[in-house]
């Protein structure tokens, strides 16, 4: 059976500023070190520092505790910088936990060693600087996946239990 694909289509940027600006909505999120060139109005992505998920990005990004902790990294000239992209909510686990797992961000807390959904395909379009735009994660989905919704959270628990229990 083919391991399910999601697609992440990622729209930005949004600064530290206008982050209240991003959507009221389920989906993950990037949070690059980036640097501004007014001369022709254009952002250079310099660093991903975090990649997190949320049922609403807007609060979770203006209401973040680790807003210190990110701007302690920037240097002269640097900002904060955002990036967004939709996900179903029932998707949101699988999707960080895939992103977290590959691209490995040097700013988030808890960074998976291994992924506890079955099989995951991911291709990213839109605005992606310094992210593979299409990876697979995890191993072949086992015979009766659906690929959707509270599956994701059954299959990760399921494979916990028969690690843990032998």
């Amino acid at each position: 059976m083919a391991v399910p694909q999601v697609i992440l289509r990622f729209s930005g940027y949004w600064s530290e500023f206008n982050s209240g600006l991003m959507p009221r909505r389920p989906g993950l999120f990037c949070v690059y070190r980036a640097r501004f060139d007014d001369l022709d109005k254009s952002t250079t992505m310099l660093e991903l520092l975090h990649v997190g998920a949320s049922s609403n990005v807007n609060q979770c990004v203006t209401g973040s505790r680790d807003l210190a902790r990110w701007r302690s990294r920037l240097g002269p000239g640097e900002s904060l910088s955002f990036s967004y992209s939709p996900v179903a909510e029932d998707d949101l686990a699988a999707c960080e936990a895939a992103m977290l797992l590959r691209h490995r961000p040097s700013m988030s807390p808890e960074l998976p060693e291994r992924f506890f959904f079955g099989g995951l395909a991911l291709r990213l379009d839109g605005r992606t600087p310094l992210l593979d735009r299409e990876f697979t994660v995890g191993h072949a989905v086992v015979k009766g996946y659906s690929g959707r919704g509270s599956t994701w959270l059954r299959r990760g628990i399921d494979f916990l239990r028969t690690t843990v229990n032998g």
